[in-house]
């Protein structure tokens, strides 16, 4: 079993100050001599360990990682995972697809080099007793991560789609997933977007209803990549780091598919708080919605799906072509050895 270290960083930064955060990183690049040494990296996470880990929490409990050691590094939102990355205090990280597209867009020399959960899991919940179905969101209070971000923007979009005014709706800045299903309960707020474990506790708990799922609204978009800085890329002992990463990646992928229940009793060694037969239900829930990346997770469909999306709504000024965004090289070889899953 690798030796597995955890440590944190500081507050959340906002898309916004992508520029003046990568300005920052890339002369932090030059001084930082924290570049992992041959079979040792560091993995930057955007918060603590969830659902989207899954298949590398799997990976860890086999053991499927060898010889490598990995550090985690937990930090607060995308925006700090990706200035960890890019200053050098982590070779690798697991960050949202918006916040790499908007750091290229910014001038930042990233790759995404496969993904552990390529779809997003999100739903929107609506408070018990303000409704049941897609229809009664209009005219409600939703709660949001702020403005530009995903649960503030895809409402909107989801209410566009299906001819509700999204004009009659208003949004309050509350923070991350559980923040923000607690400012429904507590009824600052009618309505939120948030991940299926956050969602199904609340419904779990008779507190909001599911009225709709991003997976079948908007079934291309991506969710999150993992992400190397591409000079990383030409150092043998880290780019075997990554082969070996995106390799466990996809085994833990189709392991998670295959043993729900056993995935769930590892997801519930690192989330003692949620009860076991819950957290069965949840992952059960994502293998329904075909979220895993059991090959990879690099399908070009889905990066150009989410870049144009992003523009449109105005989060982005242009859409990076796929090539310039993901490196397959990983992807490829080890599906040269796993083959390509088929879903039954």
């Amino acid at each position: 079993m690798p030796h597995i270290r955890s440590r944190a960083f500081g507050p959340n930064l906002s898309v916004a100050s992508l520029c003046m955060n990568v300005c920052i990183a890339a002369a932090l690049l030059a001084v930082d001599a924290s570049a992992a040494h041959a079979g040792k990296i560091k993995m930057v996470f955007p918060g603590p360990v969830t659902t989207f880990s899954l298949p590398y929490l799997v990976a860890q409990k086999k053991g499927w990682l060898g010889d490598l050691e990995v550090e985690d590094v937990h930090v607060t939102g995308d925006a700090n995972a990706m200035r960890v990355l890019l200053s050098g205090n982590a070779d690798i990280g697991l960050i949202g697809t918006l916040n790499v597209l908007a750091s290229i867009n910014a001038g930042a020399s990233i790759r995404a080099v496969h993904s552990w959960q390529p779809i997003g899991d999100y739903s929107l919940v609506l408070a018990t007793g303000k409704g049941s179905k897609l229809a009664d969101v209009a005219g409600k209070t939703f709660a949001s991560s702020g403005p530009g971000g995903l649960p503030d923007q895809l409402p909107r979009l989801i209410m566009r789609k299906h001819g509700i005014d999204e004009t009659t709706a208003r949004f309050v800045q509350v923070g991350g997933h559980a923040a923000r299903l607690q400012a429904v309960i507590g009824g600052r707020a009618d309505a939120t977007l948030v991940n299926t474990v956050t969602a199904l506790k609340g419904v779990k708990d008779g507190k909001v209803t599911v009225v709709a799922r991003l997976s079948a609204e908007f079934p291309g978009l991506g969710y999150v990549w993992n992400v190397v800085r591409t000079e990383a890329l030409a150092k043998p002992e880290l780019a075997a780091a990554f082969q070996t990463m995106t390799d466990i990646g996809i085994r833990g992928s189709r392991f998670v598919m295959a043993n729900p229940d056993e995935a769930a009793a590892i997801l519930h060694e690192r989330l003692g708080d949620l009860d076991l037969a819950f957290l069965t239900a949840v992952v059960r829930d994502l293998n329904g919605e075909n979220v895993w990346g059991v090959n990879g997770g690099l399908d070009p469909a889905i990066e150009e799906f989410t870049a144009d999306l992003n523009v449109k709504l105005g989060n982005l000024p242009v859409a990076a072509p796929a090539k310039d965004v993901l490196e397959p090289r990983f992807v490829e070889r080890a599906l040269a050895t796993l083959g390509n899953y088929q879903s039954k």
